[in-house]
């Protein structure tokens, strides 16, 4: 699984985290349209939402300024944390070996700027956890944050 695809089967993605996604090149243009389409499917009859399922027709810096203007600035850090876990779940989720898989969760932990809560999933870790047993925990514990912090909220 893909982590775009895990941020949708998890129904995580939203304006900020595509923000997110667009700035650190881990989306397309066309994965943006196919979200606003989606969210126009399901009854959003927005105009600015219509707009955007048309991103084609926006130059990049204008398709930037106008997500950008559609969120506020404190959901940042969900949004960060939603990535965060749809790449620990690609990893989780993929048939790689224990090895290949440890490789790539320092990766991750390397991109996301070495967060706090992973410091048990680096190889260097003074833990005596395996850093793949304490991916999983980082993986629950950002289930249950960002179900806690999603109830209620909407897409747009």
């Amino acid at each position: 699984m893909s982590p775009i695809k895990a941020l949708i089967t998890l129904e995580l993605l939203c304006w900020p985290t595509i923000l997110i996604g667009i700035k650190r090149g881990w989306l397309s243009r066309k994965d943006v349209s196919d979200f606003a389409v989606d969210l126009l499917i399901k009854g959003n009859g927005d105009e600015d939402v219509a707009l955007i399922a048309s991103a084609s027709s926006l130059q990049d810096d204008e398709l930037f300024n106008w997500i950008s203007n559609r969120f506020k600035q404190a959901d940042m850090n969900d949004a960060l944390d939603k990535w965060r876990l749809a790449y620990l779940l690609t990893i989780a989720e993929s048939e790689d070996g224990s090895q290949a898989k440890i490789d790539r969760l320092q990766e991750i932990y390397a991109n996301f700027d070495y967060p706090e809560d992973m410091a048990s999933c680096s190889i260097y870790s003074q833990d005596e956890i395996d850093p793949l047993v304490a991916m999983m925990y980082v993986i629950e514990n950002l289930r249950f944050k960002l179900s806690v912090a999603s109830k209620g909220l909407k897409h747009s």
